[in-house]
């Protein structure tokens, strides 16, 4: 009970103040209109009201505007309990610094324009300005692209290739606006997938038992058939036998016309076979082959050290052998040399591109990617439907191996080279860390912008800010990083609109 008495006052204090804005001052008679019994007839400037401990309401005449000839301000005299709630409440301001932006929204008055509704953003206050702030970071890695000064990251999930956002990364991609991805394996097989059979529309409420029944996977709201992962697995499965004749050892015959065969080394630095009577067809062997017979006969050819690195196929880095030897005399117009090919085993960098290739749909991710060298790294590649097909197929065949240790170098170096490096990361987990691991190998990156709905509070590095990178030498000190607490379907086409497609479009009208 000890509290009434300050509540009383509060409560009288409140009552005068919507008292004040209902009844405003009349400067002409020189009292509130109201004649309250309560209020002192004193002068043409003051008014007072009494309130409980003593305390005096004082209502007097200022030049704010919008009160008539003159507003009411409300002051307090006396009393104790309701002059510490007025001080409190009514706390005077400190000035804020100089060149304070107001906080002020689009005004559809003056017609939509879509362009200058996103810059109106900037001042909009919440997300609408970290969107904004978003915008103005990739604005500046690709003005660092015109030079082709900076490696661009993108990381994804694999839900963004379940929605419409699969056909704004297409662009990106298409328009080689960066220059790697990092994605899960979602990311890769639901690229596949839509060039068979497209994804649908559902509900976020179906139910998960009779969609089971009908064989509908739910993504959120939209519905995939289970028969587009059989389609898949028709068309994976060839490619898995054709990667696992490339990629297991085997032994394979090369025949050559010649008089006396030498193996030697070529001056960019191929290992060559050659023969008299030709001086135009010589042969490059790829390594890493081991030559094991001439003509069904075992040759005491030697094999020396692990020195040279070489593209086998036209495609992959790999490591040459020497091959130290005296001219090998072969049968007149005819020379079958045996080799054993050991080549390295595959990256999952190397398989994306492979799919990309046998994929002939130009509405794929991957198509673009294989055909414009842009990497795609997916360290979980087995994670998802890829990973069952691989599973299955080792049943029929094993032996497929996949090497995730030289695409982590590849990426890691990719960002040690590069003279400035930014990342644009939609969701969290294992792409967002990938990146950003990769980019503590040169300090940190330039600039960065983060999309996701992760919070922090937990720990998770989904949900960790901009600044928490900072701290672990992921982004640099001095970079200016973004992140857009929201879901990024539909935020990055917006960030599209405004950074990647305008700039395409300024190429295009220099051209």
């Amino acid at each position: 009970m000890r509290h009434n008495g300050s509540r009383r006052c509060c409560a009288w204090l409140a009552i005068c103040l919507v008292f004040t804005l209902l009844y405003p001052y009349d400067g002409h008679h020189g009292l509130l209109r109201d004649n309250s019994k309560r209020l002192s007839r004193t002068s043409a400037q003051q008014g007072t009201i009494f309130a409980p401990d003593g305390a005096k309401l004082v209502f007097y005449r200022n030049s704010l505007p919008g009160f008539g000839h003159g507003g009411l301000s409300v002051g307090i005299a006396g009393g104790g309990t309701c002059q510490k709630a007025t001080e409190a409440v009514l706390q005077e301001s400190e000035s804020l610094p100089p060149g304070s932006v107001p906080v002020k929204g689009y005004d559809f008055n003056k017609g939509v324009d879509f362009d200058k509704l996103f810059a109106s953003f900037l001042n909009h206050g919440f997300q609408a300005t970290s969107l904004a702030m978003a915008a103005g970071q990739i604005n500046e890695m690709l003005e660092q692209k015109r030079f082709s000064n900076i490696t661009i990251f993108l990381g994804y999930t694999s839900n963004m290739v379940s929605c419409g956002n699969r056909e704004v990364i297409r662009y990106l991609v298409e328009h080689k606006l960066i220059d790697a991805i990092v994605t899960t394996a979602g990311g890769i097989e639901e690229d596949i997938m839509k060039t068979l059979q497209p994804h649908f529309m559902g509900s976020f409420d179906l139910s998960g038992k009779a969609l089971r029944r009908k064989g509908h996977n739910r993504i959120g709201n939209l519905l995939v058939p289970n028969e587009n992962y059989c389609l898949f697995e028709k068309w994976m499965n060839p490619m898995l036998d054709e990667l696992l004749d490339q990629y297991t050892p085997h032994l394979t015959t090369i025949t050559v016309p010649g008089t006396e065969l030498r193996l030697e080394r070529a001056s960019n630095g191929n290992l060559e076979i050659s023969w008299e009577n030709s001086t135009d067809d010589a042969l490059p062997i790829d390594p890493p082959y081991r030559v094991v017979g001439v003509n069904n006969i075992l040759t005491p050819i030697a094999l020396k050290s692990l020195d040279t690195r070489l593209e086998l196929f036209g495609e992959r880095g790999i490591e040459a052998l020497e091959i130290e030897s005296k001219a090998v005399k072969g049968v007149a117009g005819r020379v079958n040399i045996t080799i054993l090919a050991n080549p390295p085993n595959l990256t999952p960098s190397e398989m994306i591109r492979r799919m990309g290739l046998r994929c002939n749909d130009s509405s794929s991710i991957l198509y673009h990617a294989s055909r414009n060298h842009i990497p795609i790294f997916c360290p979980a590649l087995t994670d998802g439907s890829v990973g069952d097909m691989i599973f299955f197929h080792s049943y029929k065949r094993p032996g497929l191996t996949l090497d995730i240790a030289r695409d982590l170098r590849r990426l890691n170096e990719m960002a040690m080279s590069a003279n400035n490096t930014g990342m644009i990361i939609l969701g969290g987990g294992v792409v967002k860390h990938h990146i950003c691991n990769a980019n503590l190998m040169r300090n940190g990156a330039d600039y960065a912008v983060f999309v996701n709905t992760a919070h922090d509070f937990d720990g998770s590095d989904a949900g960790a800010k901009p600044d928490e990178a900072i701290s672990w030498g992921k982004i640099k000190i001095d970079a200016q990083p973004v992140k857009v607490c929201g879901d990024a379907s539909f935020l990055f086409p917006l960030l599209v609109a405004q950074t990647f497609a305008k700039y395409v479009e300024s190429l295009k009208s220099k051209s």
